[in-house]
Order: structure tokens, then C-alpha cells, then sequence
């Protein structure tokens, strides 16, 4: 079981000033769905639908135990962010990780290892917000130099870098990740990071004592650098809904949905099934993949089955040859 904390707003404003650089957050649920994952449901308004902005109050509930936020990496007003965290889970996560620790090191810069569920988090400050595709540039730049595996670009298991993205358009969230120094719900655990005592004023502490990386030492760094061509993003396909009376059989779930928001990878919608049993109240447990919108899922566990049936469109069997 996880220790119970109850730290001071001055903890959590600690908390604050190294790891929030923007005010939208998710929770995540404390019960696992029935296939064993634990989602995060962003926080949002009742009335409104719009995104609850994240608190002091929040902060410490988050650091005490009763509830576990995950954090979005970039400013979208200034496509800028007060971190970079590399997540590890694959075999040999922890020595890549020590490796770059060890790497960035020789550039000046502190970076902190945070332990995780099935590998680890390295984590870099900057000084000051710094621009997201620069920070991408030069820790994707640094792991290829090291011969550190990076997912995407071919490979299925490597390192994954937070900010996601080098720049957010209007309406996008990015990715979030788990905010450190909270409880883990699928395994009530906390995550600590190795080089200081198993407490929130502590580990703040030594947080806040790490060298930062600053804007001009970043650009020194990634001067002539680009992103690797692999690892860059598609030009995303303009995707325009069909009228759900033209002649086409093709089933498109985005002709029968009201979306609610969009990210990077999802349209988000009110999922017609759970909207039929009383639940989604806040409108968003549908995702609907941006790339190819006849994929999508409800994350509240309803199948493709009951979220047809619920539009008055349901799945027609393929008669036996």
C-alpha cells in the first residue's frame, strides 16, 4: 500500500513552478476497466465541456495520494515546454536510460531518473520554457547518436519522448503523461525518483537543485540538427465526412457523432452506447483516430457492437458462402 501524505501549499506550488506549464489536466480513474487498464479522463467542466483548469488544490490532492493527474508537456500558446520526460519500458529500458543520463551530463545538463511501473522516466528541466521541437531535436539527435532505440520510425519498442510534438494547432491537448510523486492506480504504488529520500518536500527539493537547461545552451546543442527524417510527422490527409445518405455502404462513425474535442491522434466524442445507459457525462469516452476515422474505440469498454446498435446502425453479418 502507498504512503499517505499531506503536504502544504507550498509543496505543491514547488510541484507547480517545475511541472505545470499549462492549466488543463487529466485524472486518472481508480478502478481498472475490464481488459486492465486504468484510463485518464481529462477534467472538464460539467456545465460548460470546458477543460477545468488544473489548481493548487489538485496539486496537493495529487501528492497526497487521493487522486493521480497526468500533465501535458506543451503550452499551446507558446509551443514551449518546462520539460522533456524520456519514457523507458522496454527490455534494457533502465541502462538506456542511465546512458543518456550519463550523455547529457557531459553537456552540463542534470537530468532525473524517475522509477516506473516496467522501466523508468529521465527527466530534463529547462531554465525556462523551451521550444518543443528543439527539445525533440536534441534528445531524438543524442539517442540515435547513442544507439538508443526511439519507437516509431520502424521500431515497435524504444524510448518515447514527451513533448510528442513540436507545436499544438487550436482545440489540441498533445500527450499527457503521469504527473510524478503520485500513486499509480493499476499497481497503488509510487514512483519515486533515486536520488533522494521517499517524501514530496524532499524530492522537490532536489528537483529544484538540479542544473537547468537553458534556451541558449539548447540552441548551442542542436545548431545544424534537424528532426531525423523518420521520426518526423505525416502531413496529415484532409478527411471530410460523408452525407450519411449518399449511396456509399462504408460505415463512418464521424456522419452519426457530435465531436467534442480533438488531440493530435483523436477526435473525441460522446459514445452513443454509454450515452444510451445514463453514462459519458462528460462527453468524451469515444476516440476516433484523426488518420483513419473508421477506427475508434469507447474507452469506457462498450464494443463496436453496442455502439452501432445505439446509432440504429447495426453490424451486418456476412452470409455464409
Amino acid at each position: 500500500m502507498y504512503a499517505k501524505f499531506c503536504v502544504s501549499r507550498e509543496t505543491a506550488n514547488a510541484f507547480i513552478r517545475l511541472f505545470v506549464n499549462r492549466r488543463a489536466y487529466a485524472i486518472q480513474a481508480v478502478c481498472p476497466l475490464p481488459n486492465g487498464t486504468v484510463p485518464y479522463y481529462p477534467v472538464r467542466d460539467w456545465k460548460t465541456k470546458e477543460p477545468k483548469l488544473l489548481d493548487e488544490g489538485a496539486v496537493r490532492m495529487h501528492l497526497n495520494g487521493d487522486i493521480t493527474i497526468s500533465l501535458y508537456a506543451i503550452n499551446p500558446e507558446t509551443q514551449r515546454s518546462k520539460w522533456v520526460a524520456i519514457d523507458a519500458d522496454f527490455d534494457g529500458a533502465l541502462e538506456s536510460l542511465f546512458q543518456l543520463q550519463w550523455e547529457l551530463k557531459q553537456d552540463g545538463v542534470e537530468a532525473a531518473l524517475e522509477q516506473s511501473r516496467r522501466g523508468g522516466h529521465l527527466w530534463i528541466f529547462g531554465a525556462e520554457p523551451l521550444l518543443a521541437s528543439e527539445c525533440r531535436i536534441y534528445v531524438y539527435n543524442l539517442a540515435l547518436r547513442l544507439g538508443v532505440p526511439v519507437k516509431g520510425g520502424g521500431l515497435k519498442e524504444g524510448i518515447e519522448v514527451f513533448p510528442r510534438q513540436d507545436r499544438l494547432g487550436d482545440g489540441e491537448f498533445g500527450n499527457a503523461i503521469r504527473a510524478p510523486l503520485g500513486v499509480h492506480r493499476k499497481t497503488n504504488r509510487r514512483y519515486w525518483f533515486y536520488e533522494a529520500d521517499l517524501n514530496p518536500e524532499a524530492q522537490l527539493a532536489y528537483l529544484d537543485g538540479l542544473t537547468k537547461l537553458t534556451e541558449a545552451e539548447l540552441r548551442t546543442f542542436t545548431q545544424g540538427m534537424k528532426l531525423p527524417e523518420a521520426y518526423r510527422p505525416p502531413v496529415p490527409a484532409p478527411y471530410v465526412p460523408r452525407n450519411p445518405s449518399s449511396q456509399s455502404t462504408e460505415f463512418r462513425i464521424l456522419n452519426y457523432v457530435r465531436t467534442t474535442r480533438k488531440d493530435s491522434r483523436n477526435w473525441w466524442a460522446r459514445c452513443p452506447s454509454c450515452a444510451a445507459a445514463g453514462r459519458d457525462r462528460s462527453g468524451d469516452n469515444l476516440s476516433i483516430q484523426v488518420k483513419d476515422p473508421r477506427l475508434y474505440k469507447c474507452w469506457a469498454g462498450c464494443t463496436k457492437e453496442e455502439i452501432r446498435a445505439a446509432l440504429g446502425q447495426p453490424i451486418r453479418k456476412r452470409a455464409l458462402a
